[in-house]
């Protein structure tokens, strides 16, 4: 097996075309640079110089090893600074996911900050439902995750890193438009939009439910399940019903008047994002970073 070190003392004597000029350019003592030498021929049973007089010159195997010796030392010294670049963060791929809400209206702008600085490195996103990001931080699919639930896997370390607030939705000219806040029994027998099983946004509307004496979803009139929060948007848009949805999907149509916010009375519709990584794995210093920059903000608030 080739010795990187007697490959750079190799390369020393070439340039230098002796070994005394060769040790005072690795800082060794002339025996020791020509130990090496020796060494290096053994290990690839061939003479690599040949020493006439005050000269010291290649010999084929030499010429033959030459090129390969510098190749070999460039890629280690390209490697080292890769890996420097890494370690400090300053490159490498980070895969990241997040489910509806902070995949689409969150991480965008977190990834937008990391990227300031970090020119070199490189950002993937997956938007999933909180039950597809939880399984793809499982996997090992994806690096780091912010769901909106936390759910019971042992595998995994989930960490509150953010707050939100859901709101009733009603759509302009509704009856119950303008009302600040509304008795669940005035929405009980008007048609609902729900997301689909799975998403955070539906298990946190269904433990707040349950949390203040209703039975989840099951005395409401459920007209359409739907996959993505864009989809219920639109659906509410479309006159389809009332919908229980985070504020941060709609700011541009509550602030427009399309949609108006309510609160609904005796249930607490807050809830929490949280970060999510393998707890078996050793987290990339780019993730590392990532999170850091998650608490700051998060510390801003």
């Amino acid at each position: 097996m080739l010795d990187i070190h007697q490959l750079r003392i190799f390369l020393a004597v070439w340039q230098e075309k002796g070994f005394s000029g060769a040790s005072r350019a690795v800082y060794l003592t002339q025996p020791t640079v020509s130990g090496h030498i020796k060494a290096l021929e053994e290990a690839l049973n061939t003479k690599l110089f040949d020493r006439t007089g005050k000269e010291v010159l290649p010999t084929k195997a030499g010429e033959a090893l030459y090129p390969y010796a510098k190749q070999i030392l460039h890629l280690v010294a390209e490697a080292e600074e890769a890996m420097s670049a890494f370690v400090k963060g300053e490159s490498g791929r980070l895969r990241i996911g997040g489910s509806n809400i902070p995949g689409q209206y969150l991480l965008p702008d977190l990834i937008g900050r990391f990227k300031t600085s970090r020119k070199d490195v490189n950002i993937v996103l997956r938007i999933s439902d909180t039950a597809g990001i939880i399984d793809m931080v499982a996997s090992g699919e994806i690096e780091l995750g912010i769901a909106g639930a936390c759910l019971e896997r042992p595998e995994l370390i989930f960490e509150p890193c953010m707050d939100d607030q859901m709101v009733l939705i009603v759509p302009k000219g509704h009856r119950l438009d303008g009302l600040s806040e509304i008795d669940l029994n005035d929405v009980l027998y008007e048609p609902f939009i729900v997301r689909e099983k799975g998403s955070g946004s539906r298990l946190a509307a269904e433990r707040a439910l349950t949390s203040a004496g209703w039975p989840c979803f099951d005395r409401l009139n459920i007209v359409a399940e739907i996959g993505s929060t864009e989809a219920v948007r639109q659906a509410i848009k479309a006159g389809l019903g009332l919908a229980i949805i985070s504020r941060k999907a709609v700011e541009e149509e509550i602030r427009t008047g399309i949609f108006h916010a309510a609160s609904l009375k005796g249930v607490d519709l807050r809830r929490r994002f949280y970060l999510l990584w393998r707890k078996d794995r050793t987290l990339s210093p780019l993730a590392l970073a990532f999170i850091d920059l998650i608490k700051s903000i998060r510390a801003d608030r």
